[in-house]
């Protein structure tokens, strides 16, 4: 039987819910009618501002989860825990969905009574969400159809006023200039093995505004402005400067949607970029390429606009660690030519 209603349910972390945006394309392809909604921490909600293929976005009540109960109300035919944490656990029980369906965990058939095994292979973020809807729908005897390669990737919508105001404060400070490449870098992340050094950063924003006749934006977000300006400042050049802060991700996307290209540590920021078509080429350290990268839709290896470099030979690359027992080698070798290189290539490519 064909669901109805739809609650979907992943509350944090920027780049995690926006990997979830094509599990929602899908579900949209399939059940047109069906109401879909999504539960997240409210700090989250600007992420799925405007996507046209939910029906509500809900603010998940963290300081009252209490609350939840009134989940009832909506009568549910499913959920889909994308994060299978205590707190999205508790959100599921308290739905009362027929069908509360998760990958298989820790949680009791009282929590999540369909549980679905994971995939044995590695597999693109986005793919491991769509593999956990597909089977389940098999599961169901529901037909399960491959998703076309354009929905691989993931989606978000940004007001258009947004933009015009990012375009505005970007012109004030000399970032967007006609008939020159603006580069925008990320240099931050939640996790200090997926950062690579500051005095890389800051060479190849140089180099890019030498060499490229680039302007360079150093993004930087709450509790970030002091990392931002001390790149800024290795980098010693006029056209290497600190972009406008931004409060949140329409802010942030408004800024993104008019860069030339990203050039970033595994974060949130490159998700965004990605959602929004901006050419990315990732740094990966302790982090595995092959989760957080989309696939080459023609063949092997990884999207031609989103390239990644890291240090294939080192031993422990992809360690995913949140503490190096060593040196951070696989920052600290990392040589800026081959990065700026990769930099060149992206700004240079063409679809």
């Amino acid at each position: 039987m064909k669901p109805e209603k739809i609650l979907l349910i992943h509350l944090k972390r920027v780049g995690d819910i926006l990997l979830t945006t094509p599990a929602i394309s899908y579900l949209r392809r399939l059940f047109p009618k069906a109401q879909i909604d999504y539960l997240v921490y409210p700090e989250y909600a600007d992420i799925l501002e405007g996507n046209p293929n939910l029906s509500r976005v809900i603010p998940y009540p963290k300081s009252a989860p209490w609350r939840l109960p009134g989940l009832l109300a909506w009568r549910y035919d499913w959920v889909i825990d994308f994060l299978a944490n205590g707190a999205s656990a508790w959100a599921s029980f308290f739905s009362r969905a027929r069908r509360r369906i998760a990958f298989y965990n820790g949680y009791p058939a009282l929590i999540h009574n369909f549980k679905i095994p994971r995939p044995k292979e590695i597999l693109y973020a986005p793919l491991h969400k769509l593999d956990l809807i597909r089977r389940a729908l098999t599961a169901l005897d529901l037909a399960a159809p491959a998703p076309p390669p354009n929905l691989l990737l993931p989606q978000l919508f940004i007001n258009q006023d947004k933009k015009k105001t990012g375009l505005a404060a970007l012109e004030k400070d000399g970032l967007k200039i006609s008939g020159r490449p603006l580069v925008m870098i990320s240099p931050t992340s939640r996790r200090v093995t997926r950062c690579w050094r500051a005095d890389g950063f800051a060479e190849v924003a140089r180099r890019l505004a030498q060499e490229n006749g680039a302007t360079v934006a150093c993004l930087w977000g709450p509790l970030e402005q002091e990392e931002a300006r001390h790149i800024v400042t290795l980098a010693g050049h006029p056209d290497v400067r600190l972009a406008p802060e931004f409060a949140g991700i329409q802010d942030l996307g408004g800024y993104l949607a008019h860069a030339d290209g990203l050039i970033t540590n595994c974060n949130g920021t490159r998700h965004v970029a990605t959602a929004l078509a901006i050419p990315t080429l990732s740094i990966h350290m302790s982090s595995d390429p092959c989760i957080w990268n989309p696939p080459n839709p023609a063949g092997s290896g990884f999207h031609p606009r989103h390239p990644v470099i890291r240090l294939e030979k080192l031993f422990c690359i992809a360690c995913n660690k949140n503490a190096c027992p060593y040196n951070l080698e696989c920052s600290t070798q990392l040589q800026t030519n081959a990065v700026l290189q990769e930099a060149k290539n992206l700004l240079a490519f063409k679809d």
